[in-house]
């Protein structure tokens, strides 16, 4: 398993553990798969995903600002 895939298995395993429900993605994740694409394709698309969210609730300060 690549490093990505790794990195992506845990933030996952992570937000399992915190309560926050995860069968959304999975569920994402699993049409993705049907849909024919790979797993390395998938994390590319969470990680962006995560990127520009990251982008729209962090402050300059690198700090989480609230929910809208």
């Amino acid at each position: 398993m690549s490093d990505n895939h790794a990195t992506v298995r845990d933030a996952l395993r992570s937000r399992l553990a915190a309560g926050a429900s995860v069968a959304p993605i999975v569920e994402c994740i699993q049409k993705m798969r049907v849909e024919g694409l790979a797993d390395d394709e998938i994390a590319v698309l969470f990680r962006n995903a995560a990127d520009e969210l990251d982008g729209t609730t962090m402050s300059n300060d690198r700090k989480v600002n609230p929910a809208p």
